[in-house]
């Protein structure tokens, strides 16, 4: 997903399930043994096929299906269509979707959030006294082109600089290329544990509403004992610190859900 803009991460984790994939109630999944859980090959922090950096997405997943006593098997896809043929039963980043008619025409169900996300703003790590856009007086942003936030900096008349990843936004700041930059704080937080103090993230900063949001796991064809006992093992995870581990292990911060 690295050479995506953010918004189609965002959108791939939202809509993966839009697709006609089947998936499974508890009791069909506990019968053959496996988890069918869809994911990205390349898109650390949240997914990936290295055996000893799989992305912390893929490491909740493999405590959801050891809790219900099956395999994970891990459907790699790059993009949205072809889940159409991926068999999945679950995506671990599933934006929660406020509207429930909307979960239904999906023909997806959710669990509870069990982490907030959201857009930081990053800065060299020597600039000081910005905690707002309005303190950069003018200067330019970097965001990913045809982002939600490229729309609205645009919309807003703040000048930016369009790049095609998170992490070029990030390498970008780090070379003083441009003054700060918009990035969703996994990536920020990714970046930092791959480049220590090579930007820093602007404490106090408060995103526009929409450039936050809630995750949880999306359950395809899903019964109401298989979203019970998925909520259940993220609630242990959670109670366990285990989640905020796992994140940290990523240098993610991890954030508790939002009030909606």
């Amino acid at each position: 997903m690295l050479v995506r803009v953010v918004l189609l991460l965002l959108l791939w984790m939202a809509g993966l399930l839009l697709a006609p994939v089947q998936g499974a109630p508890l009791a069909e999944i506990q019968k053959r043994g496996t988890l069918n859980v869809c994911a990205h090959p390349d898109a650390l922090p949240f997914s990936s096929q290295s055996r000893t950096e799989p992305g912390f997405q893929i490491e909740i997943a493999e405590e959801i299906a050891r809790k219900l006593g099956v395999q994970l098997d891990v459907r790699w896809i790059i993009f949205r269509y072809h889940a159409r043929r991926a068999n999945c039963d679950a995506t671990i980043g599933s934006i929660v979707m406020l509207d429930k008619k909307e979960e239904g025409r999906r023909r997806v169900r959710q669990t509870r959030p069990y982490a907030g996300s959201r857009y930081v703003l990053v800065v060299s790590p020597n600039k000081s006294g910005v905690q707002s856009l309005e303190d950069l007086k003018g200067a330019k942003v970097g965001v990913e082109h045809a982002s939600w936030p490229h729309y609205l900096m645009d919309k807003r008349g703040i000048p930016v600089a369009s790049y095609r990843t998170a992490m070029e936004i990030l390498d970008a700041v780090a070379r003083g290329e441009v003054e700060a930059g918009l990035v969703s704080d996994p990536y920020a937080g990714w970046y930092l544990k791959q480049h220590p103090n090579a930007v820093k993230v602007v404490e106090g900063y408060t995103p526009d509403p929409s450039l936050r949001w809630n995750v949880a796991v999306g359950l395809r064809k899903a019964d109401d004992a298989l979203v019970e006992a998925v909520n259940q093992v993220l609630d242990e995870m959670l109670s366990s610190q285990k989640i905020q581990k796992i994140f940290a292990k990523y240098g993610v911060t991890y954030i508790p859900p939002f009030s909606q």
